[in-house]
Parts: structure tokens; C-alpha cells; sequence
């Protein structure tokens, strides 16, 4: 009797985990030159600049910040409504489950929090001033190689992975793009799932957390865990390059 693979589940926050961007909400209410903030939007997008310009490049136009009203704006984020079930899936499964995000740790933990969830996560560093009036950024999880991404999700999920597990990866966004080249399974919905279908990388469309986990328990029951070659050799040449 062969033994499955053992799965590892990597998943981004804002807009998938959560039904709205956090930190785009933010600034929604802390920047006032929103012109500005949409050519800097628009520059990340078309991948003009990374991740970490673009962030510092919003960090500087926010005005007037307010640490009682951020945390107004997060504690009012929701939940996807099926990811508490998809939560307690993993555990009776026994599937480890990891955030990767491009999102600050402030909000993730607090959201987590306040929805009584103990979940590792990776995340970039929001540093706000004694005086709770200005905020900054800090990025522990960069790759030193890469200056665009401000939490390299692809190294967090390339090290938390072993060569005879499957790696999961769940996203919707610009930040995912480069993960989802190094992942086994891709759950993918938005702009990702535009990406992965313009880049022929094999993947699931999805809505919400149930159907991640209905497609999942089809493939565990059916025992068609599997590497996939594109991802496994991407995974190689990285290694190679040390």
C-alpha cells in the first residue's frame, strides 16, 4: 500500500483570506492624493516597480495618520465565509497550514485575532511611532537577491516544503505571481488566476474556501497528490543557483 505525499498549505491574506485588502482600505483613508496613489498602483501592476517600492511609495503619501481609526478600519475586516471550516479541515486532516503575505503583521495578527485563530504567518513589518501619528516599513522576510518582493513568499514556501511533500499555494493577486511558478497545486481566483491561465501554469479557480476544500478532499481521497514538473523543476534551478 503506497503512502500519500504529506501536503503543506501556503496562502495568501488580503482579498483571499480576508474579503477586502486591508491595507488598501487603509489607504483609502489615510491618503488624499489618490492621482498619486493609482500611478503607484499602476507602476506595481504593470510591474514597473516591486512590491517594497510600491509600499514605501504609499507609505509616503499617507497623511494625517491615525493609529485609533487604522485599527478602527481593521477590526471591521471580514473573513471569506468558508475559510473557519476550511481552518478546522487542515486540523482534522492534520495539514499544516502557513500565511504568506505581502500585507504588515500589525493587521494580519490582529484580524487573527480577533477571529480567534492561531496561524503562522510571514509578513512585512509595520513600525508605527511612539506618538501613533506616522507609520514605517520594515521587510524581515525579503529575499537579499530580489528587490522586489517584500516578503519573498517563494523562499518561505521553497523552505518550509521537503522534496516529498506537496506544496499547496491559495492567492488572487499580483503578490502571488511569482509563488505560484514554484507550487505543486495552485488555487487561483482574480488577476492570479488571469496570470496562471496567460502563463499556462495548471491551476483551480475558485470563489470562496469551500471550494478549496472540496476540491482538495476529491484529490487527497482520490489520491492524486502529485508533483507538478514545471513547478519541480523551477524548484531545482533555484536550488542549483543556490
Amino acid at each position: 500500500m503506497s503512502v500519500q505525499p504529506k501536503v503543506k498549505i501556503f496562502s495568501d491574506f488580503d482579498g483571499t483570506i480576508t474579503l477586502y485588502d486591508t491595507w488598501i482600505e487603509m489607504g483609502e483613508r489615510f491618503i488624499k492624493n489618490k492621482e498619486k496613489w493609482a500611478e503607484v498602483i499602476k507602476s506595481f501592476e504593470e510591474q514597473k516597480i516591486g512590491a517594497r517600492e510600491c509600499f514605501l511609495a504609499e507609505c509616503a503619501l499617507i497623511e494625517d495618520f491615525d493609529k485609533n481609526e487604522f485599527d478602527r478600519i481593521i477590526d471591521s475586516q471580514r473573513l471569506d465565509p468558508m475559510f473557519l471550516q476550511f481552518v478546522d479541515f487542515c486540523s482534522v486532516r492534520n495539514l499544516p497550514f502557513m500565511i504568506l503575505s505581502e500585507g504588515m503583521d500589525y493587521y494580519i495578527k490582529r484580524i487573527l485575532d480577533n477571529n480567534g485563530l492561531d496561524i503562522p504567518f510571514y509578513a512585512n513589518k509595520l513600525v508605527i511611532s511612539e506618538d501613533n501619528n506616522r507609520i514605517g516599513l520594515e521587510f524581515p522576510n525579503a529575499d537579499s537577491d530580489c528587490t522586489k518582493c517584500g516578503t519573498s513568499k517563494r523562499n518561505i514556501l521553497m523552505n518550509n516544503t521537503a522534496d516529498d511533500e506537496i506544496s499547496v499555494f491559495i492567492g488572487d493577486g499580483f503578490s502571488d505571481a511569482c509563488a505560484v511558478n514554484y507550487a505543486d497545486i495552485v488555487f487561483a481566483k482574480k488577476s492570479l488566476a488571469s496570470y496562471c491561465w496567460k502563463n499556462n501554469i495548471t491551476y483551480h479557480e475558485y470563489q470562496t474556501f469551500g471550494d478549496i476544500k472540496k476540491k482538495l478532499e476529491r484529490i487527497i481521497e482520490n489520491k492524486k497528490l502529485k508533483h507538478r514538473d514545471a513547478a519541480k523543476i523551477k524548484r531545482r534551478e533555484v536550488f542549483l543557483r543556490g
